[in-house]
């Protein structure tokens, strides 16, 4: 049986390698030492045509077979060539960030030691990687380019690498932030038509704010987002708003809905339901009343109300993988 998955054309830059895939894969089909030197794409492309070949004749890693991304390649998919333009490009080579959310996955990391000014990353530099797969062809328009890091705002070298993307694609260009600092280079970044931030806000009231980001900056936060939306009037989704679930603390309906009305009154047309599923989480049943409260989200009006797949697997299967 051969099987397929979607990590295969993207590539993942963390903190010392380059690797196939994003950071909810628990399969690592190749992890290639790097640090920032001597950036070798052609390296990288055997590394994947070994993963392709081993997955036309059915070997799969253990471990990617617990990944949701992976499935039976019904229609020939492994069998046509790689294609030179990656489709997804995760950014990931720094931790440092300006708030300590309860649910990050990288307090281990950075032992909740925030940054409020801008800094290098702790590891290398990754504008001459960006740079050679812009100029080698390798980020297209159907590249879609996710920053998953610390906070964007606070990498010293995210505007370089921003103007170098936009220089050369027009890729779909995903920045996940915070909103606490507002950045000149999001802003930039959101003029363009195949752009948007998902500002993380989980809670609709400043109390319920700090307790879940360790900050005391709601009020910031809705004061730039309302800047935001003003660089790209014409694509009213540029910014969407990320509520993401906690266990007990901003999971009850009221909690949801005043987070919602919020994001309505600022006029936020795009809206995306998380939940609290880190790795230090994995095999832990979901609490019963998240299905109803995904319900009730999908059911709003007046805007766009989305969820990832994996966040609908995990409610199939009642438990984090």
């Amino acid at each position: 049986m051969k099987y397929t998955c979607d990590c295969i054309n993207s590539l993942f830059f963390d903190y010392n390698c380059v690797k196939c895939g994003c950071s909810n894969t628990f399969g690592k089909p190749f992890i290639f030492p790097f640090k920032g030197n001597d950036f070798d794409i052609e390296k990288i492309n055997i590394e994947r045509t070994k993963i392709v070949n081993s997955f036309k004749v059915g070997v799969v890693p253990e471990e990617c077979k617990k990944c949701y991304m992976l499935r039976e390649d019904t229609d020939g998919e492994l069998d046509k060539p790689l294609t030179k333009e990656l489709s997804d490009l995760y950014i990931s080579h720094w931790y440092h960030c300006n708030c300590a959310c309860i649910y990050c996955c990288n307090r281990d990391v950075t032992k909740l030691k925030m940054t409020t000014k801008k800094k290098k990353s702790d590891y290398y530099d990754l504008f001459p990687a960006i740079k050679s797969l812009c100029e080698g062809g390798y980020i297209g328009e159907n590249t879609r380019i996710t920053t998953i890091g610390g906070e964007p705002s606070v990498l010293s070298e995210f505007d370089e690498i921003m103007n170098e993307l936009i220089k050369y694609t027009k890729a779909k260009i995903i920045i996940l932030s915070n909103g606490i600092k507002y950045s000149d280079g999001i802003y930039k970044v959101l003029k363009h038509d195949n752009t948007e931030v998902d500002i993380s806000l989980d809670a609709g009231n400043a109390e319920l704010y700090r307790k879940i980001k360790g900050v005391d900056a709601f009020e910031q936060v809705i004061e730039n987002i309302t800047k935001y939306i003003k660089a790209n009037p014409k694509n009213n989704k540029s910014v969407v708003i990320k509520y993401i679930m906690i266990e007990g603390l901003n999971d009850k309906k009221e909690y949801l809905e005043q987070c919602i009305n919020l994001v309505k009154e600022i006029g936020i047309k795009k809206m995306i339901l998380s939940m609290d599923y880190n790795c230090n989480h994995i095999g832990k049943k979901i609490p019963k009343h998240w299905h109803d409260l995904y319900d009730y989200f999908l059911s709003v009006k007046d805007i766009e109300t989305i969820t990832s797949d994996y966040y609908q697997q995990i409610l199939d299967k009642n438990e984090i993988f």
